[in-house]
Parts: C-alpha cells; sequence; structure tokens
C-alpha cells in the first residue's frame, strides 16, 4: 500500500483538464536514461531529465500524464510557482497567519506520509511469514457451492404467508424432499431457479450480510438451513461443498492484504502512543 507523496502542484490541473495551447517547439524528449541532460531552461536556469523525473514523481498519474503530453507548458507552470512563491516570500507570506500555518501543516502531512511509506517498504514480509497469515486465515479463502431458495416479501401480511411457507418447505426438505424440485415449483429468484437453485459462489469476504456468512459457513456439506430472515424475504439454503483455496492461488492478494493491516495496525500504534492530556481551565 505504497502512498505518493503529492506536490501541491494544482496549476498543473489546467493541463489534465486538456487545455489546448499551440504545440511547443521544439519539442522535449522526455529521457530518464539521460539524468544529467538539460533539456530546457527555466527563467534562464538549466532544467536537466533529473530535475523532471524528480517533479513527476511528486504527481498523481493523472498529472504525469499531462506533464508528458506537454512538457513545455509543465515546466512553464512549473516556473510560474517558483516565480509567485519567491515573490510571496519576499512579501513575508510565509510568515503571516493562516500561510504559516498551511505550510506547516502540509510540511507535516508531507512528511507523515514520507515516513508510513518508509515504514511499508522496510516492513519485510517473509514467504514463511506469509505462510503463517494464511493458516491462520485458512477459512477466509474458504469458497462454497450452493443452492437456494427465495420467497420474497413487501409487507406485514406477505411476511407472514412467506415465513409460513418458508417453514413448511424447511420441514419437507428435513424430511427428505428434492430440494431442486422444490426450487421449481416455489423459489421467486428466477436466474438460480433456471439453474436448480444453483447460487454464484459464496466467500467470506463477500460484502454480503453477515447473517448469511454465519448462516452458510455454519452448514457442512449436504446441510440445509432454516429460514432465514433478511429484508427482502425468506432464504432456505443448502451447501453443496466448500471448497479451500491453496495458497499459491491467494498468496499475491493476501501479500497486499496483510501489508495494508500491518500498516494500520503500525500506524493505530503511533497515534495511541500520542498523549494528550485535558488540562481543566481554572476557576
Amino acid at each position: 500500500m505504497l502512498r505518493r507523496i503529492v506536490f501541491p502542484v494544482f496549476v498543473f490541473s489546467a493541463l489534465v483538464l486538456g487545455q489546448r495551447l499551440p504545440p511547443p517547439e521544439p519539442k522535449i524528449v522526455i529521457d530518464p536514461d539521460k539524468p544529467n541532460e538539460v533539456i530546457a531552461t527555466v527563467d534562464g536556469k538549466p532544467f536537466t531529465q533529473m530535475e523532471l523525473q524528480m517533479l513527476l514523481v511528486t504527481m498523481t498519474k493523472a498529472q504525469q500524464d499531462a506533464v508528458r503530453s506537454n512538457p513545455v507548458e509543465a515546466l512553464r507552470m512549473y516556473g510560474w510557482l517558483k516565480k509567485m512563491a519567491n515573490l510571496a516570500e519576499k512579501e513575508g507570506l510565509d510568515k503571516e497567519s493562516p500561510f504559516q500555518q498551511r505550510i506547516e501543516m502540509n510540511r507535516l502531512t508531507i512528511l507523515s506520509e514520507a515516513m508510513i511509506q518508509r515504514q511499508e517498504q522496510n516492513d519485510v514480509l517473509p514467504p514463511e511469514t506469509l505462510k503463517g497469515y494464511y493458516e491462520r486465515m485458512k477459512d477466509q479463502f474458504s469458497t462454497t457451492k450452493l443452492k437456494l431458495i427465495y420467497l420474497p416479501f413487501v409487507n406485514a401480511t406477505e411476511e407472514l404467508q412467506a415465513k409460513k411457507k418458508a417453514d413448511d418447505l424447511y420441514a419437507k426438505l428435513k424430511a427428505g424432499a428434492d430440494f431442486a424440485a422444490l426450487v421449481k415449483e416455489h423459489s421467486k429468484d428466477q436466474t438460480s431457479r433456471e439453474k436448480d437453485g444453483d447460487y454464484p459462489p459464496v466467500k467470506r469476504s463477500d460484502d454480503i450480510p453477515e447473517s448469511v456468512k454465519q448462516t452458510i459457513f455454519g452448514l457442512k456439506p449436504g446441510g440445509i438451513s432454516q429460514p432465514l430472515r433478511l429484508p427482502n424475504g425468506y432464504y432456505l439454503f443448502k451447501l453443496i461443498s466448500l471448497e479451500e483455496q491453496g495458497f499459491d492461488e491467494v498468496k499475491d492478494k493476501l501479500y497486499l492484504d496483510v501489508k495494508q493491516q500491518r500498516s494500520r495496525e503500525w500506524m493505530q500504534k503511533m497515534r495511541t502512543s500520542v498523549e494528550v492530556k485535558v488540562v481543566a481551565p481554572a476557576k
């Protein structure tokens, strides 16, 4: 989860928004393999490929694309920024409120982002450590194959009817009735009904109600759930199978997830280490 330290180049938005300007001549060729090559002068001072690359790393992807499409205008914008900043410093604006405080807050923000990025870079995650996370979180990578029966309702009367039918169907299923046959006869989910109740695979990480996940993953293969009430209707689930994804299948995504988790934990630790004492006002 690497973060880009964004240089405050809001004026480059003119480029991003596609401002149409005359094509500059001669054109600048961006070549990072020639870092010491002078590509232009900005207000009489030489500007090298390396300086341009350092400027690019402060920008968002959209800003970078804009600079590459028109580097001459980008350098003009950069020179304008420096000129305006120099004028502001001569006027002492960097020492005036609220500008001084805003400059300091920007400094703190940029350095904080830099420290977070450095922490993430230094946080080594060896394969054996990642494998340990996988073993502890293995159930998170389980995928279900299941069938369902859906009985919708839109008001209190329909809810009572749906509840009664769901209880009746559950009793029939426990007595040995064929799930697919009851799907064809009663389920109102057209997509799954046409497939004998088959529903797309569900993982614990899916963005679905927790009650659904608890119900599904609480079943054993072949098991049938009691009617589950959700805001839009009652559901009966049959778990066909539960498959685990192997380490090699999930290691890339797991690596990113674990890195993000460890970064959040580190930041939280740093935040909680800040001591704040409220001083009672004098009476």
